[in-house]
């Protein structure tokens, strides 16, 4: 059963899997792990249903699992949820759907992702309709200084948007959703399933997302990605992507160019979910470790001369890295 947000006990309010997860790293170690409830006012009032949340504590993915498994909020069987309850009404909605002979061609859809349940699915990506933000409080930078749920008031969103669902439309404003998904897809799934940026058309999650080295072929909003060397600037971070870029405008015709990222920690520790990127970037710089780095932005000149591009993206939450550890070793 698709469950998209919980009540967290200890931040008491209800939150998403990635508000869970910023809310954590925003601890001092060590750190324990979160309690949930149902988000349904009435299911958590009637049975205190037990939900659980899974690999929000999680920094570095091994890429010997073969299927990955991302952060995600499941049910516990021990505390079953009321008949009433939105996370049952949306499964019952869905099942309807997937058997519904009006809708043909979503008919058995929802087996055939093998490692993602139709429900899952993200139909819609939404970056125009972002709410989350930064807070310049001290209480975002000092993580000893403020209780949790104080900041939980930091994490900011737009709870009608979180729950603006219907039963054939996933929404979601949040990158690191979108990636998620993506990563769970197989590779003749991703040809199959269907995204929507923004406004644009619908297009399968291959095109939907792109090698960054295409940028200025491909047309249309889209997310790129590449893999990324990541190393550190004195307490910043220099992103580097492997692949470069073709840039026809940009020096000798057709030359290809560096793609790199620099984030400043200062800045970085602003974002609400700030304190979880600067625990996975650390992480990407250790021996044996590398990362994928996905953004929903552009790229520009850098504008001291040089033959580099600058990746510029308007929001924190149009990034996302997936961070992985190397089979065999530090190496």
């Amino acid at each position: 059963m698709h469950i998209a947000r919980a009540y967290c006990v200890e931040a008491d309010r209800v939150v998403d899997i990635y508000q869970a997860r910023a809310l954590f790293f925003a601890l001092d170690e060590p750190r324990r792990r979160f309690q949930f409830l149902c988000s349904d006012d009435a299911c958590r009032a009637a049975n205190a249903t037990r939900v659980t949340g899974v690999n929000y504590d999680k920094l570095v993915e091994d890429e010997r699992d073969r299927v990955v498994v991302k952060p995600h909020v499941r049910m516990n069987q021990e505390t079953p949820h009321s008949t009433d309850c939105e996370w049952l009404v949306r499964e019952r909605a869905f099942e309807v759907l997937d058997s519904s002979a009006a809708e043909p061609e979503r008919r058995g859809r929802a087996p055939g992702y093998r490692h993602l349940k139709f429900s899952d699915l993200v139909d819609v990506f939404s970056p125009d309709c972002v709410t989350t933000s930064a807070t310049h409080s001290e209480g975002t930078e000092s993580s000893g200084a403020a209780s949790l749920s104080q900041k939980a008031s930091e994490v900011k969103y737009d709870a009608g948007l979180q729950r603006r669902q219907s039963a054939n439309s996933t929404r979601a404003d949040f990158l690191d959703t979108v990636v998620s998904v993506y990563e769970l897809l197989e590779a003749d799934e991703r040809r199959e399933a269907v995204l929507r940026i923004g406004r644009g058309p619908k297009l399968p999650y291959s095109r939907a997302f792109c090698r960054v080295e295409h940028y200025f072929s491909a047309r249309g909003d889209r997310i790129f990605h590449g893999g990324v060397r990541v190393r550190l600037h004195g307490p910043n971070f220099a992103v580097r992507f492997f692949d470069r870029v073709a840039a026809p405008n940009q020096g000798r015709a057709g030359e290809a160019l560096d793609v790199s990222l620099y984030l400043k920690r200062e800045t970085v520790l602003e974002h609400w979910n700030g304190k979880f990127l600067i625990a996975q970037l650390s992480e990407a710089v250790k021996p044996g470790h590398y990362a994928h780095c996905y953004f929903f932005g552009g790229i520009q000149p850098h504008r001291a001369p040089s033959h580099r591009l600058i990746v510029v993206v308007e929001s924190l939450d149009y990034l996302a890295f997936t961070v992985r550890r190397r089979v065999g070793g530090d190496g």
